[in-house]
């Protein structure tokens, strides 16, 4: 190692400084050398519990080029997450299409679809942390993916063949197409919606299903997944207040996808809300406007602290559930990152609760700690 190079605390650091290792004693290993170009790679190095580096003054920059040092383990983004990413602005041209009144690419949304599928077959914690990577501005892409993400998790876990999840995945991808035709200042109003504000807002449904009828050979599984979305079991629903009697299998299912999603992403007007919470409000509802047997089973599909959900151990620690075991839903896997009582950040570690001493106490709110959810789901 160089003269030059010097031991400085995580706190010394700079934009713009160069860092050449991480100091042992942090437990952690660097994955290349590089420099610290902003506050957030500051707070990427913190997370990860790291207290010390090893730093070259001499090449020091004001203004330091794209390369950031990482520690060890950081994944580069994965085949999933990418598929995500290609998804989502595939999602975006989508959009755009149908706001000119053209026709969305219905071949390359089923491929994107049928990625989701393999993805919710093969690798399903993954796919199921997908749902919790958001981002502030994009929720009407990323609604539209995770709906159909948790369509084929759902669809699985029923036991559905491949072919039906195929559709079944399709149409939920594209269930909130006529969205675009609702005005922005509806669809985006921060407050409360008047009636007749909601009565436009219910409009996107019948959009929707206008939009995919004139593709020819669309499957109807997938048109009565985008015509029924808001219906309800009471005939409460919209737009055309069916009743249980009318309404399938696959409309019951995606009627619960939807609102779970929906309750669990923050939007302008409203915060996210924690996963164990949105399914209380599932429970409470089914029977009347959910179906009760269907909401159990989603619950058992995702689990009661499904994937990506912070929690509270009874040590005080704060961990990211990251897989949850099918016969005991309770002791998942999970990813230690922060203690709640000193306010500080743990090294990041894995812990299996169904081998420990520790239990999970409740799910927590990542907001109130400061916490990025995201930078430990990159899946």
């Amino acid at each position: 190692m160089s003269d030059k190079v010097v031991c400085v605390e995580l706190e010394a650091l700079q934009p713009g400084d160069y860092v050449v290792r991480i100091e042992e004693s942090s437990g952690f290993r660097l994955k290349q050398s590089g420099y610290i170009q902003s506050e957030q790679s500051l707070e990427r190095l913190r997370e990860a519990g790291v207290k010390s580096v090893w730093v070259d003054p001499s090449r020091r920059k004001a203004s330091p080029p794209d390369e950031a040092p990482e520690p060890q383990g950081k994944a580069e983004t994965t085949k999933p997450r990418r598929l995500y990413l290609e998804a989502r602005s595939a999602m975006a041209r989508f959009y755009e299409a149908v706001a000119g009144d053209a026709m969305p690419d219905i071949e390359e949304a089923s491929q994107y679809a049928k990625g989701f599928v393999d993805g919710a077959l093969k690798h399903p914690t993954t796919m199921s942390c997908l749902t919790r990577i958001r981002e502030k501005d994009a929720y009407l892409m990323e609604h539209s993916l995770n709906v159909c993400i948790l369509m084929a998790l759902f669809a699985r876990h029923l036991g559905l063949d491949r072919e039906l999840i195929d559709k079944l995945a399709l149409g939920a991808l594209l269930h909130d197409l006529g969205k675009v035709k609702v005005p922005e200042s509806i669809l985006m109003k921060p407050g409360k919606l008047t009636d007749e504000e909601f009565e436009v807002m219910k409009t996107h449904v019948t959009h929707s299903a206008a939009i995919l009828a004139e593709e020819p050979g669309l499957p109807p599984e997938v048109m009565d997944v985008v015509a029924n979305h808001h219906e309800r079991l009471d005939g409460h629903g919209y737009p055309a207040g069916k009743g249980a009697e009318s309404l399938s299998q696959y409309a019951r299912m995606i009627t619960i996808v939807d609102v779970y999603d929906a309750l669990t992403a923050e939007r302008c007007y409203k915060s996210a809300m924690p996963p164990t919470r949105a399914l209380k409000i599932l429970l409470d509802l089914s029977g009347s406007h959910f179906d009760r047997t269907l909401v159990q089973q989603f619950i058992k599909c995702i689990g009661i602290y499904p994937a990506g959900t912070l929690v509270r151990l009874k040590s005080q620690r704060l961990a990211v559930v990251m897989e949850v075991p099918p016969e005991t839903p309770l002791k998942p896997l999970v990813k230690l990152i922060y203690n709640a009582k000193s306010r500080t950040h743990l090294p990041v570690q894995q812990l299996d609760l169904r081998t420990s001493q520790d239990s999970i106490e409740c799910a927590e709110d990542p907001a109130l700690y400061g916490l990025n959810i995201a930078r430990y789901l990159d899946a």
